[in-house]
């Protein structure tokens, strides 16, 4: 089971799912959930396809958050759009659709949240990479903790400057 340290900073649904996909790793500690996030969408066959998905959106949330854009990312995100469709229903409201499976859905997600705006806010922490939902009014957080990753990067930043000082 994932950890709930991100409740304060969960994003609304549908981005809720997103962000529990690329969650469903620990880079700071090295601890690998996917294969039960994959286990309960009945998709314990598609680990690689899956891992390369939520690796690149987590690139993409790195971007969002002020780091270069990675051009591989974008490829793997735009060759999984390819199962996306858009569709125009009976009152003229357009939407994206798939036949496919839950990391289909998510692409949708993803690809709606991008046309409407909400994408940006999707971020991932410069620190640890856990992705966060950007609660600011001015869009202007930075860690998915200021008491984890923002104080141990002040911090940082502190002694590197008092050194200087001293030396």
């Amino acid at each position: 089971m994932s950890p709930r340290y991100d409740v304060p900073k969960a994003a609304p649904e549908p981005l809720r799912q997103v962000q529990l996909l690329v969650n469903s790793i620990d880079v700071h500690n090295d601890v690998e959930w996917l294969p039960d996030w994959l286990s309960a969408r009945g998709l314990g066959h598609k680990r690689k396809r899956a891992t390369e998905l939520r690796e690149a959106l987590r690139l993409l949330m790195l971007a969002n958050n002020g780091a270069k854009l990675d051009r591989s990312a974008v490829g793997v995100v735009n060759r999984a759009a390819q199962r996306v469709a858009v569709q125009v229903d009976e009152i003229g409201r357009v939407g994206l659709v798939t036949d496919g499976d839950a990391l289909d859905e998510i692409v949708a997600v993803v690809l709606a949240a991008m046309l409407d705006g909400t994408w940006a806010r999707l971020k991932a922490c410069p620190n640890c990479h856990w992705c966060f939902y950007d609660y600011s009014p001015n869009r202007s957080a930075t860690w998915c903790s200021m008491q984890l990753c923002g104080n141990r990067t002040k911090t940082r930043r502190y002694r590197r400057r008092e050194r200087g000082r001293a030396g």
